[in-house]
């Protein structure tokens, strides 16, 4: 969560910055996220061109109809929610007001709906037949009104008891499905959303938030009674916030308070079909969907603008907070977001009372413009598109993954394969390896079988021919002396520890391994893990080897591995043990073998992986983790001669040590800048005043 954060935060710095400019530079910076969370600038994505805000948004004209129409004053206050029906005509829940406003497409009133009819309208839906349904959170009740705006019917709690006893009825948001049911997002309602029929009937729950793992909490049940526990706060799931219907039906929604996958596509099941792909802000106001499936999203603390396409992927960010510029493309409490069918952006402003209109630009409509084809099934001309918007910004990562997936449907495998991987699409990637692997072993799986099968039987021979003539003698005579040299034996010894770790802890302290052996696989323990960062594939590892500090790699497995060994050195002297440093030292190495031997290998192997495979991939380094941990215990008990209990009582203490000394450089090298920027301030000082 922090870097997104830290990404968000540098979008506001860039924001801020434009906003310093004169009048005639751009507004505001739009920006993207990678496939890696990485922070990239576009070209702008949408520019505003207007502001409705009452009557004067088409100037003197409007002034002068407001003078002549005592009813044409459309001005909101605190406004909550806006819709787009299909004749592009906006629909406003003026809460302040208490009605609804139906405006045209450049803002003109087209009629009131619900004036001294509604108490406190905080969200409002209009189906295909023109009917519109409004969420009066002040009188508890969703009221529907015809395509005349006559009052139909008021619907009001529920009778069921599935609904629930206790709960209350304070619908805030609406919408509606092809049947005309309704869901409703209700105050504190944390069973999810409220699903009616049309004729009031409660049908259940829907699209419910779940409570993720709490470690506090996890800690708490073991140790806590039940009575103690029942005494505690709950942790509840928090209640959608608000939500939206796409033209298949889909309803997606958007809950403040939640760290990830806070706009969520819904199946009939309730599933989440976007699977947190990118970053989603945790204090979205409003989403809205338009007939290509792009998501739109409106953030109500830090003013940015989301776009998404269909499957999660960010598109665009832009806008931000007003600090006081009174500029276009800012906001200062957005509450509700909308697009109409031509592409127009509304974004309905709850504190400044307005809506601003933005429209996309050629960028904007040139990735739309692919997306649509391929969507379409037409892959071949969508790639040109793409290609386009690469030659505009080639950091646009969305391209290559669009360019990659029309070569894949294509079934150009390997070019495919070249432009996902440039771009990083961990699941592309995947589905296009999987392909390409299965073609190689097509291929080459009879030349493999039939390779093995020699290279057994010509092992099996030779063997026979060693014992029975002694062919190939010298050779093995030759591996003999190596293996007896004593750096070679110590090096090897790795072998018997994994083998017998008791008995090679025993034979370690009395003389089998040196200090000069551990320091040589200690370097190589620092190679090893070199090579696995940078060789681990990408789908596994995460990580951009273009980016990695090596000296700080090194550092992250020097640092705890000598801390380790001193403080268990330490305590292990006040505690009677009988190792020496250099035996713990020594012993500390060795218990790494498994990862020495195995590290390698494994990284070998996630070449040859996909994403159906990770759970190969992650149990065996989970294994090999255990391993070294098992081993490292076995180290404490041998080298210190301790029994269990004490053994486990040496490990705890260590572990404890190392967070204190890691607490105590943290306070020394904080301290030492503190001092160093003192002297350095005096000796400035001092330089100016002689």
């Amino acid at each position: 969560m922090k870097k997104w954060n830290l990404v968000l935060t540098l979008g506001l710095v860039f924001s801020l910055l434009a906003s310093a400019m004169p009048a005639s530079a751009e507004p505001y910076v739009s920006f993207t996220i990678n496939q890696q969370g990485q922070f990239r600038l576009t070209q702008s994505a949408y520019l505003p061109v207007g502001v409705i805000d009452g009557h004067d948004m088409f100037g003197e004209e409007g002034a002068k109809e407001a003078e002549r129409n005592s009813d044409f004053n459309i001005s909101l206050d605190q406004p909550e929610d806006l819709f787009v029906d299909g004749r592009n005509h906006l629909f406003v829940a003026d809460t302040g007001n208490g009605r609804v406003l139906e405006l045209d497409e450049r803002g003109n009133k087209v009629r009131v709906i619900g004036q001294g009819e509604l108490d406190e309208p905080t969200g409002v839906y209009v189906d295909e037949a023109g009917v519109v349904y409004v969420a009066d959170h002040g009188a508890g009740q969703v009221v529907i009104y015809d395509a005349a705006g006559k009052k139909i019917k008021a619907v009001g709690r529920p009778e069921s008891l599935l609904f629930g006893k206790n709960n209350e009825f304070k619908p805030r948001k609406i919408v509606a499905d092809k049947r005309g049911n309704l869901y409703i997002v209700g105050e504190g309602l944390i069973q999810g959303l409220a699903e009616l029929s049309a004729e009031g009937d409660f049908l259940g729950y829907f699209g419910g938030n779940r409570t993720g793992f709490n470690l506090e909490r996890a800690v708490q049940k073991l140790f806590f009674t039940k009575k103690q526990m029942s005494q505690l706060s709950q942790k509840l799931p928090p209640s959608p916030s608000n939500l939206a219907v796409d033209r298949d039906g889909l309803i997606y929604t958007a809950t403040t308070g939640l760290d990830s996958n806070s706009v969520k596509k819904l199946n009939v099941a309730g599933d989440n079909l976007l699977g947190g792909r990118t970053f989603m802000s945790p204090s979205v106001a409003d989403i809205a969907v338009d007939g290509m499936g792009n998501i739109f999203a409106v953030d109500s603390v830090n003013g940015y603008v989301f776009v998404y396409d269909k499957d999660g992927n960010m598109l665009f960010t832009f806008g931000s907070t007003d600090t006081g510029y009174q500029r276009l493309g800012y906001f200062k409490s957005p509450s509700g977001i909308a697009v109409n069918n031509n592409g127009i952006l509304y974004v309905l402003d709850k504190e400044r009372a307005n809506i601003q209109m933005f429209k996309p630009t050629q960028f904007a409509l040139l990735v739309y413009k692919a997306i649509g084809l391929y969507l379409d099934g037409k892959y071949v001309q969508s790639m040109e598109p793409w290609r386009e918007v690469l030659r505009q910004n080639s950091m646009f990562d969305l391209a290559h993954v669009g360019i990659g997936l029309a070569y894949y449907k294509q079934g150009e495998y390997g070019k495919a394969f070249e432009e996902l991987k440039f771009a990083r699409n961990v699941n592309e990637y995947s589905n296009t390896y999987w392909e390409l692997r299965r073609a190689w072993m097509m291929s080459h799986m009879s030349d493999i079988l039939l390779g093995i099968a020699g290279a057994v039987v010509l092992w099996y021979i030779a063997k026979r021919l060693y014992r029975a003539k002694g062919f190939g003698a010298p050779v093995v005579h030759a591996v003999r002396r190596f293996r007896r040299i004593r750096i070679v034996s110590e090096l090897l010894h790795t072998f018997r520890m994994l083998r017998r770790p008791f008995d090679g802890f025993y034979e370690l302290e009395n003389g089998r391994a040196s200090v000069l052996s551990a320091v040589i696989l200690l370097v190589v323990l620092a190679g090893v893990r070199l090579y696995e960062v940078f060789g681990t594939n990408f789908i596994f590892s995460g990580v951009d080897p273009l980016k990695v500090n090596v000296i700080g790699e090194v550092l992250k497995l020097i640092v705890p591995f000598f801390a380790w060994v001193l403080c268990n050195y330490l305590v292990s002297v006040i505690n009677d043990g009988e190792g020496k440093f250099k035996d713990v030292f020594k012993g500390s190495v060795y218990a790494l073998s498994p990862y020495l031997i195995f590290a390698v290998p494994i990284t070998v192997m996630s070449k040859g992986l996909t994403l159906l495979e990770s759970v190969v991939y992650d149990y065996s380094r989970q294994f090999i983790i255990l391993w070294c941990v098992f081993l490292m215990i076995a180290m404490v008990k041998e080298i210190h001669g301790y029994e269990v209990k004490e053994t486990f009582k040496n490990v705890a203490i260590t572990l404890s040590g190392m967070v204190v000394m890691a607490l105590i450089a943290f306070i020394f090298f904080g301290l030492s800048n503190q001092v160093w920027d003192f002297v350095r301030s005096i000796a400035e000082e001092v330089k100016y005043r002689v």
